[in-house]
């Protein structure tokens, strides 16, 4: 009698084996670009990765902003041609170069800034707020992006009596809440050098608000900062 079972086809392990020789081949080639990619891009990449550390120096896009987010002073030239498309008065200078967490003991940080395409003039910054920007580089990498609020502080706050404020070329009958209006300070020498030489002068866009019969608030502080690292370099 001739039998009903049929015999079962052999298997092709060969095929799968060609497959899986292809597939390892594909990824030993990628793996080869990779490593040759990393190669040439030397340690860089690792400065790219690895967050920013007290010391390390950082060159940084910068934007102030007052409390109606108004930029104030920015190293951004298209931040700085539609505020000034605006009519608002904003300082416009270079990116900045910080040492991260650096902290000063100065009141006033003089930078170099032109307003509204004037020559060049010092832009007074709070030594708080640059001691909080620096402190705020630790932990971003290079091209990331922060936005910090400053600390509230009432002494940025002067209450001025009408004929103070007039006194100062000010016109008080003209003020209007939130009317913005440039504040000089002045810059304390820093050095024993410096003592007998010419104090230099610092300005700030100011904000006019909560103004009374008599008296008016001029308000020098700011609320935010926007910073973008261009460039991180280590300190080692």
């Amino acid at each position: 009698m001739k039998s009903d079972k049929k015999g079962k086809p052999a298997k092709n392990n060969g095929g799968w084996t060609k497959s899986w020789a292809k597939i390892f081949l594909v990824l030993g080639c990628i793996l080869f670009v990779g490593v040759m990619i990393i190669t040439s891009l030397g340690t860089n990449w690792l400065v790219t990765m690895k967050p920013a550390e007290t010391g390390d120096t950082a060159v940084v896009d910068l934007t102030l902003k007052d409390e109606l987010g108004r930029p104030v002073f920015t190293t951004n030239e298209g931040i700085y041609i539609q505020a000034v498309g605006k009519n608002q008065t904003v300082w416009l200078a270079r990116p900045l170069t910080l040492t991260v967490n650096r902290t000063t003991i100065n009141m006033f940080e003089p930078v170099p800034a032109t307003l509204s395409g004037q020559d060049t003039q010092y832009f007074a910054f709070l030594g708080s707020e640059m001691n909080q920007i620096t402190n705020n580089l630790v932990g971003m990498k290079d091209k990331s992006t922060k936005q910090i609020r400053f600390d509230e502080s009432p002494q940025l706050q002067n209450v001025t009596y009408r004929e103070d404020f007039e006194s100062m070329g000010g016109n008080f009958s003209a003020v209007i809440d939130n009317q913005q209006m440039l504040f000089g300070l002045t810059i304390p020498s820093t050095s024993e050098d410096e003592i007998n030489s010419t104090p230099k002068y610092g300005y700030r866009t100011a904000i006019l608000k909560d103004k009374t019969n008599n008296t008016v608030t001029i308000d020098y502080g700011y609320k935010t900062a926007d910073i973008t690292i261009l460039t991180l370099s280590r300190s080692n």
